[in-house]
């Protein structure tokens, strides 16, 4: 009877966890990252930090595309989030962001790659699966 227990705990724990990720969702799929949560962002298995700035029209296009794939493979593990050059200027510094839009892609929190410029949702969507294929 424990172990049925634990089972049911550890499924309402889940249950828990997917409805806050709805819930997040539902408010902003891709939330602004700034230093003050950029570390509770790159906890996840997966990051992408998509980084714009309000005055650049290459970026507000882009950021639609993303935010369609964020919607689309966005979980509890996964993060899709964007980082205002402008306002938070410190992040793009640290991981040397130069050109925007940029994507840094950050697995266990770790810096593995970055997307520079805009592409088709297809072709994001290829990259996006390429790296979430890693933590699997």
């Amino acid at each position: 009877m424990d172990e049925l227990k634990e089972t049911a705990e550890k499924l309402a724990e889940l249950l828990r966890k997917r409805g806050e990720h709805i819930e997040r969702l539902a408010k902003d799929p891709v939330p602004e990252v700034t230093r003050h949560d950029l570390e509770e962002a790159l906890k996840k298995k997966a990051s992408f930090l998509f980084f714009t700035a309000d005055w650049c029209g290459p970026c507000i296009s882009f950021l639609e595309t993303f935010r369609s794939i964020a919607l689309e493979y966005s979980t509890p593990e996964v993060f899709f989030g964007r980082v205002d050059v402008d306002r938070s200027p410190s992040i793009p510094e640290k991981y040397n962001i130069e050109k925007i839009p940029s994507i840094a892609v950050f697995i266990n929190g770790k810096l593995v790659d970055v997307i520079i410029g805009s592409m088709s949702k297809e072709a994001l969507k290829r990259r996006i699966e390429s790296y979430l294929k890693r933590i699997e």
